[in-house]
C-alpha cells in the first residue's frame, strides 16, 4: 500500500497515531496530483485533531467538575 492510500485509510478510521506517524514519515517525492490530494487530506486530518481536542476538553471539564464533588 502506498503512502497516500495508507493516509486515507488512517483518516477514514480516525487512527490519530497512524496519521501522526504518516505525517512525520511522508515520502520525499510526490507527483503534483498526489501533493494536491495530500494537502486536502491534511486539512481533513487537522480538523479531525481539532475535533478530538475539543472532545477531550469537554471530558476534562467533566472530570474537574466531578472532582470538586468528590467526598
Amino acid at each position: 500500500m502506498n503512502w497516500l492510500n495508507e493516509f486515507k485509510a488512517a483518516l477514514v478510521s480516525e487512527n490519530l497515531d497512524r496519521i501522526e506517524y504518516l505525517i512525520n514519515n511522508y515520502p520525499p517525492k510526490l507527483s503534483p496530483e498526489e501533493l494536491e490530494c495530500t494537502a486536502e487530506l491534511l486539512k481533513s486530518a487537522a480538523q479531525l485533531f481539532r475535533n478530538r481536542q475539543k472532545e477531550l476538553e469537554v471530558e476534562l471539564k467533566k472530570v474537574k467538575k466531578a472532582k470538586k464533588y468528590d467526598f
